[in-house]
């Protein structure tokens, strides 16, 4: 069978990951913001090789053309000719690895196979120009790449009452209500809501975070960040308030868009499903919430 850098289950936890395999330098690289050098508009650097008509040539991708990255959309390379054989496809951001495909369709973020296409999030950058290089190699061991440097846009700030370390013990019972006969790890959950995104912060010591945005009393949630490699082990990943390997989904790469309804007194956050995402999205979310600290640690 095929390597491939798809979906992974952990069926104990009830969380997406991304399985890596082959490739040790994958569980190393930890993406740092923006040095780009200014003064120049979006541009396209592409290196290749050519032998034969199945031979891989060039790369392209859907950030090709772009001034400026909005906060979520996807980044999708495409390796020419079709027939070509590629044995990986790297997305790097400023130069440093942020995602690995092995196989077609190569979505940074992942895509469940063809569906459900994972995000380019950028909320975890500086404002400002950054590039990104899509990187292909071919069976010959041969690369083609394919640069665009573009603006980011900077992240809102959530609302005042939202901020701080918010904390609740998901118990078999939200598994259960949500629809669930198993789950993520029941024990004592933390969510911290940041610039950058909603933190699940599990009884593991691990987690993930969620873009999100506010609009009156509704927290829409998107689709996962995702910053650096992370693998089926819970190795790789980002650290984030004292918890490390951060990183998959809690759904599928695309999200799915959900939302809930908050309000907060004094301190405690209460969030009620509006659009349901997911049973396991539901089963952490969902509840009381208590606040722990008022005022995060920096990111």
């Amino acid at each position: 069978m095929a390597l491939r850098s798809k979906v992974a289950r952990h069926q104990a936890r009830g969380f997406g990951r991304v399985l890596r395999t082959a490739l040790p330098t994958l569980m190393v690289a930890v993406v740092l913001a923006g040095w780009s050098s200014p003064g120049h508009s979006s541009a396209s650097q592409t290196t290749s090789t050519t032998t034969s008509s199945d031979t891989l040539q060039k790369v392209t991708s859907t950030l090709d053309g772009k001034r400026s990255v909005p906060l979520r959309t996807h980044w999708i390379a495409t390796p020419h000719p079709a027939g070509a054989i590629v044995t990986q496809v790297d997305f790097l951001i400023d130069g440093k690895l942020a995602w690995t495909e092995m196989n077609s369709p190569y979505v940074f973020g992942g895509d469940d196979d063809g569906t459900n296409l994972g995000y380019l999030i950028t909320t975890w950058l500086t404002p400002g120009r950054h590039s990104f290089t899509v990187r292909v190699i071919g069976e010959s061991g041969r690369a083609v790449s394919d640069t665009v440097t573009a603006r980011v846009a900077a992240a809102p700030t959530p609302p005042t009452a939202l901020r701080g370390t918010w904390t609740r013990t998901m118990t078999q019972q939200d598994i259960t209500s949500a629809g669930l006969t198993a789950g993520p790890p029941t024990g004592r959950w933390q969510l911290v809501f940041d610039k950058v995104g909603a933190w699940e912060l599990d009884p593991l010591g691990t987690g993930l975070g969620t873009q999100y945005a506010v609009t009156g009393n509704t927290i829409k949630v998107y689709a996962p960040i995702q910053e650096a490699p992370c693998c089926s082990n819970g190795s790789g990943g980002i650290a984030r308030y004292g918890h490390h390997g951060l990183g998959g989904f809690d759904c599928n790469p695309s999200g799915p868009f959900s939302s809930y309804s908050w309000s907060v007194h004094a301190d405690t956050l209460t969030l009620t499903p509006i659009n349901k995402g997911c049973p396991s999205q539901e089963a952490i979310w969902a509840g009381a919430w208590t606040l722990q600290s008022p005022t995060p640690p920096p990111v």
